[in-house]
């Protein structure tokens, strides 16, 4: 394949990616302007981060060159760094993992295995208070507890019990969780992919892998396909969260430097 057919089929598959993500933006009122912006930001974080040569950190003329953006945008943007958009982490990772710990850890546990129901607060014995402190003493217990009954995640069972009803954080289509979830799934596929194609790691490539049956499936097998690849894909995501369990205690430290990795399906 040459240098051309390559950059037509990169430049393909990125329509095919932003399609959705325009969508999205759509219908979420963000112009095309908008946008706009935040990419030249964006291509200017990159060649500034992530190098543009191999001679160490690039000067705004290269910069500038590499880009095709004017050294005088580049300059705006270097000089104003808060150009670039940021947003505050929400609660999603403490409730995943006050869920994760609620079906693991024994002291939460009843004889057969089954998560306890907890009161909130109380003098003594374990509390869903409790468990959320020991997750994350810095959040608040209330506002933890808010997010899981809002994403349906723990059920009141009378007046001062809750008990889990998923395993999983699985929030409705409005909350912010699905588009800090949004962000962070599509940019881990594109760094998985981006590091895959990169040939300094032939060697040494991330787990990519797909299943497709050629020329499709009869429409009336999808819905049972579908329910077959969510139950199997479930259970293969409760295995992994098992083996990674052990090491998602802060006491393992010991083991050395940390680094984000995980499975995502959809």
């Amino acid at each position: 394949m040459t240098t051309s057919d390559a950059r037509k089929h990169l430049l393909y598959a990125l329509r095919c990616i932003l399609r959705p993500i325009v969508r999205i933006l759509m219908s979420a009122g963000i112009r095309f302007d908008e946008f706009s912006e935040l990419a030249r930001g964006i291509y200017v974080e990159s060649a500034i981060r992530d190098g543009v040569d191999h001679a160490g950190t690039p000067t705004r003329e290269r910069v500038a060159l590499a880009t095709g953006i004017p050294q005088q945008q580049v300059d705006h943007y270097i000089e104003n760094e808060r150009e670039l958009p940021v947003a505050q982490p929400t609660l999603v990772r403490v409730a995943v993992a006050v869920l994760h710990k609620w079906h693991k850890d024994a002291q939460y546990l009843a004889s057969d295995g089954a998560p306890l129901e907890l009161e909130f607060d109380v003098s003594s014995g374990p509390s869903l208070s409790g468990l959320i402190k020991e997750v994350d003493p810095n959040v608040g217990p209330g506002m933890v507890l808010a997010e899981l009954l809002r994403a349906g995640a723990v059920t009141c069972t009378d007046e001062t019990n809750f008990r889990p009803l998923s395993r999983s954080l699985i929030p409705p289509e409005t909350h912010v969780y699905r588009i800090e979830c949004f962000g962070a799934a599509l940019g881990r596929l594109a760094e998985t992919l981006e590091y895959n194609f990169n040939p300094k790691n032939a060697e040494n490539k991330h787990l990519e892998r797909f299943v497709a049956v050629d020329k499709g499936l009869p429409s009336g097998v999808v819905p049972e396909f579908e329910s077959y690849a969510k139950e199997r894909a479930d259970q293969l995501l409760k295995d992994l969260d098992d083996w990674l369990a052990p090491y998602s205690n802060s006491v393992t430290s010991g083991f050395g430097p940390r680094v984000d990795t995980g499975v995502h399906v959809f």
